[in-house]
């Protein structure tokens, strides 16, 4: 009987192992262009696909403009947890600073910021979205963008380990 047990834990590791591999293969990332002719709001769907569902919210982003920062508002306001990266204010220009203020004094959106802020990051524990730019509607409609969609669980968290990094020691 143990021989039959130990076999059976020799083959469910080996399934574990051809399913890793599997998915490395397929892979759990998806690419995808945003922001030209007939895919103008293929970024914008992903991210406001992310923010409504997901009942934890990592974002990075170098600046956020008001419909997204109303989003997160709600999405707070609804219990969600929510933690933003974003550059400093002094780096916003003034048309969008207002929003800075809103997103900072708005209780249960916790804001880190960050000089370096390039990108845009919308993490959560089952999706995240990858690319360049602001969290703002029309840049993303309007600018070609590549995006990197990734649901693979290893990724998800090596991802969050780099948001980490961002906090100060504190916030970890």
């Amino acid at each position: 009987m143990s021989y039959l047990k130990a076999e059976n834990l020799k083959l469910k590791e080996k399934v574990e192992k051809l399913e890793d591999r599997i998915i490395n293969l397929a892979g759990a990332i998806k690419i995808f262009a945003s922001g030209m002719e007939g895919n103008e709001h293929t970024m914008n769907n992903h991210i406001a696909d992310i923010l409504t569902s997901a009942e934890e919210l990592k974002i990075v982003a170098p600046y956020v403009t008001e419909e997204y920062a109303l989003i997160l508002q709600d999405r707070a306001k609804a219990g969600v947890n929510i933690q933003i990266v974003m550059n400093d204010r002094r780096y916003w220009s003034e048309e969008h600073a207002k929003f800075y203020d809103k997103i900072k004094a708005f209780p249960g959106l916790d804001l880190v910021n960050n000089p370096n802020v390039k990108y845009l990051m919308i993490w959560s524990p089952d999706k995240v979205i990858i690319s360049s730019g602001p969290l703002d509607k029309k840049t993303l409609e309007n600018t070609v963008l590549i995006g990197t969609l990734i649901t693979e669980k290893k990724k998800i968290q090596q991802l969050l380990d780099i948001f980490s990094e961002m906090l100060p020691s504190f916030m970890r």
